[in-house]
């Protein structure tokens, strides 16, 4: 489980192998903290540990994980954020995240201003119903707060410190993201059907 407060790390490599890829990652930042099996969020998606030396990580990344992510569109030098799970003493300065990213969407929208970004991101249908007003959200694996909702759309206000934090200050119109969606809605919607 995650939080969702993230730093910064760099694709390094990119190996396609029989059934997946294997990912280098550069993480001068955590990579001493990780070792052989521990979960890892890249942008948002869970991946295991397979290998940590000289300030990089290895991954095994299957092709439900490249399906489902914007993994796929990796290049040496892409921009990554990172993080890794949550202890039991630390704070939780985001939402509850679980590394499950549950589709990729598009950005619409870049409205940038003096004192902060307005990112606009255009989001499945089906996955509208757990977009709440003021409620949280994951983009690219980065905690963030529902600005407003249109039909099919969500707007997200990007303070400064998060853009220089994070890849979202990369993002152009167009761009896939990775998307999560609160958890807590999940689960209400489930044991409503119930």
């Amino acid at each position: 489980m995650f939080t969702g407060i993230v730093s910064a790390a760099r694709v390094q490599r990119i190996i396609p192998e029989e059934q997946g890829i294997k990912l280098t990652i550069q993480a001068p930042e955590i990579y001493k903290k990780c070792k052989h099996g521990d979960s890892v969020a890249i942008d948002g998606a869970c991946l295991t540990v397979c290998g940590a030396e000289n300030d990089m990580l290895d991954f095994y990344v299957s092709t439900e994980s490249i399906n489902k992510t914007i993994i796929a569109q990796y290049q040496p030098g892409t921009s990554v954020n990172i993080e890794l799970p949550l202890c039991p003493q630390d704070p939780i300065g985001g939402h509850y995240v679980l590394g499950h990213v549950d589709c990729t969407a598009t950005v619409s929208k870049v409205d940038q201003t003096e004192t902060s970004w307005f990112l606009t991101i255009s989001v499945p249908e089906h996955f509208c119903r757990y977009l709440v007003y003021k409620g949280s959200v994951t983009i690219n694996g980065v905690s963030l707060t529902v600005n407003l909702i249109q039909s099919t759309t969500l707007e997200l206000c990007i303070i400064p410190v998060t853009l220089e934090k994070t890849n979202l200050k990369n993002l152009q119109p167009g761009d896939r993201v990775n998307i999560e969606f609160d958890i807590l809605a999940k689960y209400t919607e489930k044991l409503l059907q119930k």
